[in-house]
């Protein structure tokens, strides 16, 4: 049964993922036709900065499942919490300060994002 569940919450996890990526990649076209490559690619790294944390916080969220091993499930999302907060902030003085993004782009980017996750958490369950 849990196995059932944590699989579950795996594949919706990755259809939140890919998602956000189409999202980003459709932002950063958009940006691109419209203000440039520069801004294209800084919307590029908005989308980044908000799939690539989300994409290792899933990773140690579903490590681990069941009941019996309920402090290690919440160690692990601890675990992942934090990993995501400080790779999300680092990723964003990154982008800034080797990568010169312009900030308007990489915000947007990284906002509409961040938003298309909570939009496909609720259209993808009402749709099981």
């Amino acid at each position: 049964m849990a196995t059932r569940m944590a699989e579950k919450g795996r594949q919706l996890a990755t259809k939140v993922l890919i998602f956000q990526t189409l999202v980003a990649l459709i932002v950063a076209l958009v940006l691109t036709f419209f203000l440039g490559e520069k801004a294209g690619i800084s919307a590029i790294y908005g989308g980044i900065i908000c799939v690539v944390p989300g994409l290792v916080f899933a990773r140690f969220a579903f490590k681990y499942t069941g009941a019996s091993q309920n402090e290690l499930v919440v160690r692990s999302f601890s675990q992942g919490s934090k990993f995501k907060l400080i790779a999300t902030i680092l990723l964003f003085v990154g982008a800034f300060h080797w990568l010169n993004a312009v900030p308007l782009p990489l915000f947007g980017s990284y906002v509409l994002t961040m938003v298309t996750q909570w939009v496909a958490l609720f259209v993808l369950r009402n749709n099981d």
